[in-house]
């Protein structure tokens, strides 16, 4: 009889040729080490098999904003947690994923995966509002939405215009002026 664990698959039961031997066919969509223990009577062995993540499927399984609403201070960061794996859900390290980010914001072209699948984008913007992150790997891609807010800690007044003037000093007529207030950048 045969038993594979850490969800491998193979035949429960195999028959030996005439010199005493088989060969035992194991298979897994699980990457990792599965224990194959072969037992006849009282007697068992047991040995190590590996399989390997398919790196031919990867994919980008998650796209994760963990940090927003960073200050668009060229600076602060917004960071996002992309997951790679196989078709099968086996966590890829090693694997170079292409980053876009959209309205003029600032990242790293490429990020390459840990040991669990996954890697932090790190993304900058001198420019308020919502950045497009694009994480890419193969043919597949996911994409999340980050918002950069104004620093208000650098606000001035960008323009003071007179809108209206010359009005009759009758005492409900007003003159306007339009300001805009920006951050420095």
């Amino acid at each position: 009889s045969v038993l594979a664990g850490n969800g491998a698959t193979t035949a429960p039961t195999v028959t030996t040729q005439p010199d005493g031997t088989v060969e035992i066919s194991v298979t897994s969509q699980t990457a990792g080490t599965s224990v194959i223990t072969a037992s006849v009577n009282n007697s068992s062995q047991s040995r190590n098999v590996t399989f390997i993540a398919d790196v031919s499927t990867a994919q980008i399984a998650d796209l994760v904003v963990s940090q927003d609403n960073a200050v668009a201070d060229g600076a602060t960061a917004n960071t996002l947690r992309v997951k790679v794996t196989d078709a099968f859900g086996n966590a890829l390290a090693g694997q170079t994923v292409s980053v876009l980010a959209g309205n003029g914001a600032t990242t790293a072209p490429t990020v390459t995966t840990q040991p669990d699948g996954t890697v932090e984008i790190s993304v900058t913007s001198q420019t308020a509002g919502t950045s497009v992150i694009t994480a890419s790997v193969n043919n597949s891609s996911q994409s999340r939405n980050v918002t950069f807010i104004a620093d208000v800690s650098t606000a001035q007044i960008a323009d003071l215009i007179v809108s209206q003037d010359n009005t009759v000093a009758d005492g409900a007529t007003a003159n306007t002026l339009q300001v805009r207030v920006t951050d420095a950048f």
